[in-house]
């Protein structure tokens, strides 16, 4: 939970910052702007506020937008800093009725402003509001590489200000970190040219950010270093509070967990001093992750349990949410399970309601852990079995998404092409009346300037060839790539579904199927960091690969699972490749990035289709759900395990689906046989 809740404050603190690149310090900022008074210096008070108190601040920005007489470039950059401030506190629709308002081509209000610049502001809103409400980023990103050009060219240095911030927030996001780091950069520059000590801190902050999740912790380090002068030399406390949420992350990542959380606990000091409720709450909440992570329940209790009455007072669903959580998990880990559970049921239901199947799969993970942890294992096991739903859940959402937006990519790459040719167009239909105009004179030179044209005329005739070739290269390109895992180069479950399914309605399986979990993975990233963990992933991908051969497949199924499809095998060789898998994974320690090595296991589920001597045809979901829960079952057993599935005499399908769906009763009462294969011994350096 720790990484993960730290994680979601920094974008919250990142989405914040967009708002007039940081919209710092607090209550101490200024007397607030009347009605009367909307100049330069008064809206920056206006941003400056927005941060600690974002709901005030745009009460206050929409009534002055209604009582005052405010037209033309003034009341873009308000109605724009209006829109911002929205979508960073995650109202949607009053962000979206600000950037419409923005956008509306019949407005007399913004004289002066052209309105293909209007609309490029509107389009910044929109895609701040993907970036803070689970939008989709790479349309968003579209929407503002469309009106790139309309934006520079407006003469509003704040509004471009904000949003190069959302710009390089969302290729961030998108992983993007050149493109980021240099929208960052144009806007820091804009900042320092305005020389406002909050703008300059919070964006070098956010920078910082950008840079550590590029692999360059220490640029990063030394930014946000220079994001914490600028904002103690300014007395800026709510810019400081950033700086210690992201100097958190990098000590987390350096593996310093004292320096880690002296700047916790300096970013919830911060906070307070700056009258930043939310900001506190939330800090309050990832504390008692870290101590989660230490082991200390009780303090981890106590801690989460004054963040909750806080995010209430605030009506802050998703600090409360994280609170109760980590208040349930620390009562799980004392040994009040009841009581623990009491809290996180709400908290699932309420991620159930919302849709939001990522934290909800988040959730549910940490709760079967802590369980298991505390020896609940019944309750861990059913846990373990909703999250096998809600891995299932998100695949198929993730699919769609990613085919949506390649979709969307393929579209908006076909739109700037029918743009140049349409410039081109027109550059062409120009020199055709220039030389109309002066036939008559250089009647001579005639001859010379239609075999021109038609020179041009074929010379586009092959540029557009070449174009259209390219967009079919790349469109080829793409759908390799949506069929291989980026990390591991493993295949990937659309893969594994269109070589098993295809476009048939009904495939039955065949061959041996592995289903592999690596035990207790999130405890390396929590305690080595995600780099190790994206080793470990590589490394055990290597050996799956090495130990097979080259007409069997191996998947990354998601996550830390791997799925192995072997075409036919006798009994014995079945469990001999079981016994080869768990040597493979756990038979030797695997190296990290920093030096260090640790021994990794794994739990196995494997069934050989069909099954025994079973007749039934089955389709490939169902086998994939078998050795799914097979590889539960060894999970239950002990891990470090193989668990294969060698009979069950089922008559229908419903009936062979009610025994795997309850393996251990069902091998209990006879109805299904198992079989064991034992791991490699550890040698006291596993996970």
């Amino acid at each position: 939970m720790a990484w993960a809740a730290r994680l979601r404050l920094t974008q919250r603190l990142a989405g914040r910052l967009l708002v007039g690149a940081s919209l710092a310090a607090g209550l101490a900022a200024g007397p607030r702007a009347s009605a009367a008074d909307a100049s330069p210096d008064a809206i920056d008070r206006l941003e400056e506020r927005a941060r600690a108190q974002p709901e005030v601040v745009a009460d206050e920005i929409q009534a002055l937008l209604a009582g005052g007489p405010i037209e033309g470039a003034t009341r873009v950059d308000l109605q724009h800093l209006l829109g911002m401030v929205r979508a960073a506190v995650r109202q949607p629709a009053a962000a979206e009725a600000a950037a419409a308002a923005l956008a509306d081509p019949q407005a007399s209000v913004y004289r002066q402003v052209p309105q293909a610049q209007r609309a490029a502001a509107a389009a910044c809103v929109r895609a701040q509001v993907a970036q803070m409400d689970g939008g989709s980023l790479a349309r968003a990103e579209a929407q503002l590489d469309a009106v790139e050009a309309d934006l520079r060219a407006m003469a509003l240095p704040r509004v471009r200000e904000r949003c190069l911030s959302t710009a390089g927030a969302i290729k961030d996001s998108l992983g993007r970190t050149d493109e980021a780091v240099r929208l960052y950069q144009e806007a820091i520059r804009l900042a320092d040219d305005s020389g406002i000590a909050w703008r300059r801190s919070s964006l070098r902050s956010s920078l910082a950010y950008a840079l550590y999740r590029g692999g360059q912790t220490e640029h990063a380090m030394r930014l946000n270093d220079e994001a914490r002068r600028i904002a103690a030399e300014a007395n800026d406390w709510m810019s400081l509070s950033g700086v210690a949420t992201t100097q958190s992350i990098l000590l987390t990542h350096a593996g310093r967990p004292k320096e880690e959380l002296e700047a916790l606990n300096a970013a919830i000091e911060y906070a307070r001093r700056a009258g930043a409720a939310r900001e506190e709450a939330l800090g309050l909440a990832n504390l008692s992750d870290f101590y989660l992570q230490a082991g200390d329940y009780r303090r981890a209790l106590e801690i989460a349990q004054r963040a909750v009455p806080l995010a209430h007072a605030l009506r802050d669903a998703t600090t409360e949410n994280l609170a109760r959580l980590n208040s349930g998990l620390a009562l799980i880990s004392l040994r009040r399970k009841d009581e623990g559970m009491a809290l996180i049921r709400p908290v699932l239901e309420f991620e159930r309601a919302a849709n939001d199947l990522a934290s909800l799969a988040e959730s549910t993970r940490d709760m079967a852990e802590y369980l298991e942890r505390a020896g609940y294992l019944a309750e861990a096991y059913a846990g373990f079995q909703a999250l096998r739903g809600l891995s299932g859940e998100l695949a198929r959402r993730d699919q769609q998404q990613a085919v949506l937006e390649l979709q969307e990519a393929f579209d908006a790459q076909q739109r700037r092409r029918e743009l140049e040719l349409l410039q081109e167009d027109s550059a062409l239909k120009e020199e055709q009346l220039r030389r109309q105009e002066l036939e008559f004179k250089v009647w001579l030179l005639t001859g010379v300037l239609v075999l021109s044209l038609l020179t041009l005329a074929a010379a586009m005739y092959r540029r557009l060839r070449a174009t259209q070739q390219a967009l079919r290269q790349r469109t080829d390109q793409l759908k390799k790539h949506s069929l291989q895992d980026p990390l591991t180069g493993l295949a990937n479950r659309r893969r594994f579904h269109e070589l098993t399914d295809g476009d048939r309605p009904f495939t039955p399986a065949r061959g041996t199927l592995y289903l592999l979990d690596l035990d207790h993975f999130k405890r390396i990233n929590d305690l080595h960091g995600h780099a190790a963990g994206d080793a470990v992933l590589v490394e055990i991908a290597r050996r799956l690969r090495a130990i097979l051969r080259e007409e069997d497949m191996v998947v990354r199924w998601g996550g830390e699972e791997f799925l192995v499809l072997v075409p036919g095998a006798g009994t014995e060789q079945v469990e001999s490749l079981a016994r080869r898998l768990l040597q493979a994974v756990g038979g030797a320690p695997v190296t990290l990035p920093d030096g260090g090595s640790l021994q990794v296991t794994t739990s196995i589920g494997f069934a050989e289709f069909p099954l025994g001597d079973a007749t039934l045809e089955m389709p490939w979901g169902l086998a994939v759900d078998v050795v799914d829960n097979a590889m539960y079952m060894a999970k239950t057993l002990g891990r470090n395990r193989a668990c294969g599935l060698a009979r069950v005499p089922a008559a229908s399908l419903d009936e062979l689906d009610a025994v795997v769906q309850d393996l251990e009763r069902a091998a209990r009462d006879g109805r299904a046989q198992l079989t064991l294969v034992d791991g490699p011994p550890l040698t006291g350096a596993a996970t």
